[in-house]
């Protein structure tokens, strides 16, 4: 459905026909006394900083400056009027673009008014519908005994010794150090090296495929293999792929676990018992389970949340930068994890596409949560700014003061505004859901 408004901007005619709730058309009329002022200051520009052989600079006849340059001079003045009527509507008519606005035909002869028309995607206004059918319970969380054991283990794992062992070869349950050179057979992928690489042995360890080859090796053997890797490898890299290994063994190790008592409490240095630690490792469990439960809660509420508005329309660029986010954030794993994405067989376009549906969810969960925040004057202050800004830079060891600069200079500062914003609107909504 199209609506139209009429507007009077000065020397402007606009109409303002509404696409849908994310699009509108502006087509805006320029009066031609004031395209001709522009064409005649543009003129003036010209005549100032044009050199003509036998004329002094500044002083070339109008009409010698019209005859050569008239067309570049007319462009140019139709280009700075479109570029200004634009901005002047958006403002007049409190319209934020999400992107530049696109011009979509315009009419112009040499005295007359400009006529054009442009596109522009805007952030819906929309009317949330439903609320008072969200009912969502934060579940009980419980912190298990196998939970405190299974984690007492992981900070013993942390805290293990590897042990030099001679007289004996490299069996299952060692850990070698290696030196590694890898060549991909028929040349289907890049060939690479490593030195002083410590890996398990045995196929519980990150490369069971390596271990029959190398059992039974003594430091300063060689030995070299061909490795066959399944089409559904986890590494896109090594995945259908065939590679010749060049292993030298520099040295066996074995991994000694501390003992699980009050010296290993004191030993990671707050602790005067392991009583004390199993207490602390409890504590911490009991959080991060509580906020297990409520991130699950909140995703509860965006799902009925979105599943009672599903004709909120959402603005390709809005989508476009989601898609990106989550590309980049893929992006961001797989380096992360040792690979480049640069050579990784991904069909990156198969990706976005498929990346699409569940972004434009997304994006119609922060339009109905922004829309949300406004009708019920929630805001972030900036107490939580700095609280959550501060939480991210002790997690990657860098001052406030960096970190602020940082998302600034990069644009990130106000979407980190805009999460914490979502998720102040995601807990009213959840206090709603359970009165």
């Amino acid at each position: 459905m199209q609506t139209e408004e009429n507007h009077k901007h000065n020397h402007l005619k606009v109409d303002i026909t509404e696409i849908n709730a994310a699009k509108k058309s502006i087509k805006i009329e320029v009066a031609s006394d004031e395209v001709g002022a522009e064409y005649d200051k543009a003129c003036r520009k010209y005549t100032r900083n044009l050199k003509v052989p036998g004329f002094r600079q500044g002083k070339v006849p109008m009409h010698i400056i019209t005859q050569r340059f008239g067309r570049e001079i007319e462009q140019e003045t139709v280009e700075h009027v479109i570029e200004h009527a634009v901005s002047d509507v958006m403002k007049d008519a409190g319209l934020k673009p999400l992107r530049a606005p696109v011009l979509k035909d315009y009419s112009y002869n040499k005295g007359e008014a400009l006529v054009f028309t442009a596109e522009v995607e805007v952030k819906p206004k929309v009317a949330v519908q439903g609320r008072a059918g969200i009912k969502v319970k934060i579940a009980e969380s419980a912190v298990t005994d196998r939970m405190v054991a299974d984690a007492l283990e992981t900070l013993r794992e942390r805290a293990a010794r590897f042990e030099p062992v001679e007289g004996r070869a490299l069996q299952p349950g060692d850990f070698g150090v290696l030196d590694l050179k890898a060549r991909f057979v028929a040349g289907e992928g890049e060939d690479f090296s490593r030195e002083n690489l410590l890996i398990e042995i045995g196929p519980t360890g990150p490369h069971p495929e390596l271990t029959e080859h190398v059992t039974g090796m003594q430091p300063k053997d060689v030995r070299e293999f061909e490795v066959s890797y399944p089409g559904d490898h986890p590494s896109p890299d090594m995945a259908g792929r065939r590679i010749t290994y060049v292993l030298a063994l520099r040295e066996i190790k074995r991994k000694e676990l501390p003992a699980l008592d009050d010296d290993f409490a004191r030993d990671l240095g707050k602790f005067g018992t392991l009583e004390d630690l199993k207490r602390a490792v409890e504590a911490d469990l009991g959080e991060r389970e509580k906020r297990r439960a409520r991130e699950t809660a909140r995703g509860q509420v965006i799902d009925q949340l979105v599943a009672g508005n599903p004709d909120i329309p959402v603005p390709d660029v809005m989508v476009d930068e989601e898609v990106d986010r989550r590309v980049d954030e893929l992006v961001r794993s797989m380096v992360m994890q040792g690979m480049d994405p640069r050579r990784a067989a991904v069909d990156w376009d198969e990706i976005r596409d498929k990346q699409r549906e569940p972004a434009a969810r997304s994006v119609r969960a922060m339009i109905l949560l922004d829309a949300i925040a406004e009708e019920e004057k929630i805001s972030v202050g900036a107490d939580a700014l700095d609280q959550a800004l501060s939480e991210e830079a002790a997690r990657r060891r860098q001052t406030v003061e960096a970190l602020r600069a940082k998302l600034t200079k990069d644009g990130r500062l106000e979407r980190l505004e805009q999460q914490l914003l979502r998720e102040k609107v995601l807990d009213f909504l959840l206090v709603a859901s359970n009165t």
